[in-house]
C-alpha cells in the first residue's frame, strides 16, 4: 500500500442561505443534528485535493470516484483526509480516501481511480430532457417518478464562480486558476447534480448521501453545459425516502461527466418537530 497524502482543512458551510434548510442550524437541529450540515459536495471537494495533487489533470480528464457519507461535517471542524493507493487487478493505481473529524470519527469514504479508456456513456445521456417549466412542486414520493426525465439545467460557469468555489473549499491548486480555460473544480462539477434536483423540485430539507462520478473529459471554463437528470431508483428506509439520479453533463452532443447521485429527498420527520 502506497501512502499518497494526508491533507487537513477547516470545513466551511457556505450554504447557510441555501434553499435546502438542512444547511441551517435551526432546521438541522430539528432533525437531530447539532447544527447546519456542511454540504456533501464540499466534503467531496476536500477529498479530491490529495487525489488531484497526486494525479494532476489526468484524473480530471478520465478519472472516477465513488463517495459515501456516513456522518456530517460542521462549520469550523478540522478535517483530515487520508489517501492511500494500490494497484488494481489491471495494474492501474486505485485509491482509498477517508475523511475524519477532530474526534477521529469517519465522515466519508471514497474509492477513486483513473480509467485507461473511459467506457462509452450510458444511452440515457442522449435521452431528451423534459420541457422546462416555471413550476417547481415540492418533491413527494409520487412526483419522484422513476424513469421520468427532468428538465435540462443550463450551466454557464464563470471564472468568479469557479474561484469562489475554490475559496469556499480552501483549494489553491493552480490548475483551477491558470490559463485561458482552467479546469472546473470537481466539487463544483458534482454540485450540478444537486442543482439538477433543485431545478426540478422544491426540497425544503434534504441530505446528499452518496455519489459516483465518472469523467469522460474534463469540464473547463468557457463552454456552456447542459445537465440532464433522470431518477433511476427510489426506496424507503427507516422512514426516509431516497432517490438515485442518473446525471449527465454535456457540451453539445458530447457527454463529459456521468454521475449517480443518491439523496434522502424526504427525511423522516422527528416526533413533535416541524420543518418550515
Amino acid at each position: 500500500m502506497n501512502d499518497v497524502s494526508v491533507y487537513r482543512v477547516r470545513a466551511h458551510n457556505a450554504a447557510t442561505e441555501s434553499e435546502n434548510r438542512m444547511h441551517s442550524d435551526d432546521v438541522a437541529r430539528r432533525y437531530g443534528f447539532r447544527g447546519g450540515l456542511v454540504p456533501g459536495v464540499s466534503v467531496f471537494a476536500h477529498m479530491t485535493r490529495p487525489l488531484v495533487e497526486h494525479c494532476g489533470a489526468v484524473w480530471l480528464e478520465r478519472g472516477w470516484a465513488e463517495v459515501s457519507f456516513s456522518e456530517p461535517a460542521y462549520e469550523g471542524e478540522l478535517l483530515t483526509v487520508n489517501a492511500t493507493g494500490a494497484p488494481d487487478a489491471d495494474g492501474a493505481l486505485e485509491f482509498v480516501l477517508t475523511c475524519a473529524n477532530e474526534a477521529g470519527v469517519e465522515l466519508a469514504r471514497m474509492k477513486a481511480g483513473t480509467a485507461r479508456r473511459p467506457p462509452e456513456p450510458d444511452a440515457r445521456a442522449s435521452r431528451p430532457p423534459s420541457l422546462s417549466s416555471t413550476e417547481r412542486p415540492e418533491a413527494t414520493w409520487d412526483l419522484m417518478e422513476v424513469g421520468a426525465a427532468f428538465p435540462a439545467l443550463v450551466w454557464k460557469p464563470t471564472a468568479s464562480e469557479n474561484l469562489e468555489w475554490c475559496e469556499d473549499v480552501r483549494d489553491d491548486l493552480a490548475l483551477y486558476r491558470g490559463g485561458n480555460a482552467p479546469f472546473l473544480h470537481p466539487g463544483l462539477v458534482l454540485r450540478q447534480a444537486n442543482l439538477a434536483l433543485r431545478n426540478r423540485f422544491v426540497l425544503p430539507a434534504w441530505i446528499h448521501v452518496a455519489s459516483r462520478i465518472s469523467f469522460h473529459a474534463a469540464p473547463r471554463l468557457g463552454p456552456h453545459y447542459e445537465v440532464r437528470a433522470i431518477p433511476e431508483e427510489k426506496w424507503e428506509r427507516k422512514g426516509h425516502e431516497f432517490v438515485r439520479l442518473y446525471v449527465a453533463i454535456r457540451s453539445g452532443e458530447r457527454t463529459l461527466v456521468e454521475i449517480l447521485h443518491t439523496a434522502i429527498f424526504r427525511p423522516r420527520a422527528r416526533t413533535g418537530a416541524a420543518v418550515e
